[in-house]
């Protein structure tokens, strides 16, 4: 009987403690990023990046205009069916070049991004969780993910505060 009391008493003590009501926060991540200190470098870099894609861009660009253009001159002065053949595959190679090009260089720019911001990332998400299991958390979103919060505490401020900005 004394058996039978203990374990109801134990399986009583987990029930309360599971049913503790979940504490939940939420930090406005976009307004801490912009304030890291070394942010404004890292945009720099970026920024810096894709002047020199598109500029690069640019100049292929206009030689795949000139191609063209140099091809409808040939076709319009009545050209050999050959000169135009040998002009046309000339702007098909250069128009895939410009294809891959862009394409790589959205990836290129894209990989930069990701290794430049992600010290920062990192940071934040450390100072967020070191906030969150402070003042016993449960959970913690991004403004930006949610459509609705209630009963929620904004974080934001004491994540700033971990991070040493303002």
């Amino acid at each position: 009987m004394k058996k039978l009391f203990l374990i109801l008493l134990a399986v009583l003590c987990c029930a309360g403690l599971s049913a503790q009501k979940a504490k939940f926060g939420h930090v406005d991540y976009a307004s801490i990023m912009p304030l890291m200190p070394g942010i404004d470098t890292a945009k720099t870099a970026l920024a810096a990046l894709q002047a020199e894609l598109e500029e690069e861009g640019a100049l292929m660009s206009q030689e795949l205009q000139q191609k063209e253009a140099d091809y409808m001159k040939l076709a319009n002065s009545g050209a050999s069916a050959a000169v135009l053949k040998v002009k046309e595959d000339e702007f098909n190679k250069l128009y895939e070049r410009f294809q891959t090009f862009v394409s790589d260089g959205e990836r290129r720019l894209q990989e930069k991004q990701l290794e430049l911001l992600k010290p920062f990332q990192e940071n934040i998400m450390a100072a967020i969780k070191k906030v969150a299991q402070a003042e016993h958390y449960t959970y913690v979103f991004d403004i930006s993910t949610l459509a609705f919060y209630g009963e929620s505490t904004d974080l934001t401020a004491a994540v700033k505060k971990e991070l040493g900005i303002q």
